[in-house]
């Protein structure tokens, strides 16, 4: 791309104007050699635009308005020690939080990913990193006993399902009432 007349701190080369996935950096125009690169936008976790009168339900925190890199979106100031974040979504009634299998403390509760794929984690984050694709039903594999499956397949005869256990997958069948 555009070379700048700023020169590099760690080679003394010149740097270049250049386009990554978080947008534009200058980068040594001597790489691979030398690794420097400076971001030219912020890149914090969320650029704070108002604080808000209303304070965190989990740690009294007050709540602020950001600006993240998948849009606004209202979350607790004490940010990292507190991951509460606003859900603008109505929560669907028809699932039933299921126990975590890994810590049993907490519940898998549904989340959004970044590309706006619903995703089942546990409510235990950070301390809990489980997490399943699919709709778990607390229901026990009767192959290995692990504590979760999903509804594989649904018929008005059956409903076959698949062991959420990732070295048994196991699939099971029951008749359908």
């Amino acid at each position: 791309m555009n070379e700048s007349a700023e020169k590099c701190p760690q080679c003394g080369h010149f740097l270049q104007l250049k386009r990554g996935k978080k947008g534009l950096f200058l980068g040594c125009s001597n790489y691979p050699e030398c690794d420097y690169l400076r971001p030219l936008q912020n890149q914090t976790l969320g650029e704070i635009l108002k604080v808000l009168p209303e304070n965190c339900p989990e740690c009294t925190h007050p709540l602020v308005l950001r600006r993240g890199q998948f849009g606004m979106f209202i979350g607790c100031s004490n940010y990292p020690e507190c991951h509460f974040i606003v859900n603008d979504e109505p929560q669907k009634t028809d699932y039933q939080a299921v126990t975590c299998p890994s810590c049993r403390r907490g519940k898998l509760v549904a989340k959004r990913g970044a590309r706006g794929k619903i995703f089942f984690a546990c409510n235990q984050y950070p301390h809990c990193r489980f997490n399943v694709a699919q709709q778990p039903l607390e229901k026990s594999c009767p192959k290995c006993a692990f504590p979760l499956v999903f509804v594989k397949k649904q018929s008005d005869k059956q409903i076959s399902y698949q062991c959420m256990n990732k070295s048994c997958k196991h699939i099971f069948y029951e008749r359908n009432e």
